[in-house]
Formats: C-alpha cells, structure tokens, sequence
C-alpha cells in the first residue's frame, strides 16, 4: 500500500535528470533544418551555413507569403531547461508580408525584398 500525503495525495515522484552537452553550432544548424516550419509550407531556402531560411507558406486564407527566419542558438544553461538547442525566430518582429495568389507571383516580388538581397541575393 502506498502512503498518502497528509491531503490524501500522491507523493511527488522525483524525476531523474540527465545533463545533456550543448551540441556544437554545425550539429545545432543540421537538427534545426526543418524544425518549426508553419503549417502549409511549399519551399523553403536557406543561406548563411543555414542559420538564415525564407520560408514561403500558404496562409490559412489560401493565399501565399513568406517569412525570414534566423536560428537563435541557446546557451547552456537555456538548452538545460529546453527540449531544443535553438528556436527560429523572424528577422523582423511585427512586419506584415504581403499576400499573392500565387507563388510564381511572390517569386517575382520576393527578389527585391532587402532581407532577401542581403542573404539570398547573387553574391551571397
């Protein structure tokens, strides 16, 4: 019979925990390849090693748009308490991306993007 505690619950299980080492920023980058990618995504490109990714998805509306994404790696102490090394997180907070119909259509507009020509432009 197991023993109660004084308000007729479950003692608290202890749980083991297992230190993890922090993996190198190469092993980071190849884990996080396609990891957190929204729902109806249709191409993704990655520039920098990688560590930069634009990502085109079809929004819950049915149109098409995109996003840039750049890995934020945790340090130790962060990846002690997460279940991932690194989080995507969008170059730019708040920015709202236009909408097309279709993705030839974004293609089209997405090369003059600045974020775009800075990391996926010709001479990168």
């Amino acid at each position: 019979m197991q023993r109660k505690g004084s308000r007729g619950e479950e003692p608290a299980k202890k749980v083991l925990h297992i230190a993890r080492e922090l993996p190198s920023r190469e092993e980071v980058t190849r884990f996080m390849h396609d990891e957190m990618l929204p729902a109806g995504t249709l191409e993704t490109h990655y520039a920098c090693g990688g560590e930069v990714r634009c990502v085109i998805f079809r929004s819950a509306g049915g149109y098409v748009t995109y996003c840039f994404e750049r890995l934020c790696f945790l340090d130790a102490e962060e990846y002690s308490h997460s279940a991932v090394p690194a989080v995507w997180q969008p170059l730019q907070e708040g920015g709202l991306k236009p909408v097309y119909t279709s993705v030839r259509d974004l293609r089209r507009q997405l090369i003059f993007e600045p974020e775009y020509r800075m990391y996926f432009g010709k001479n990168n």
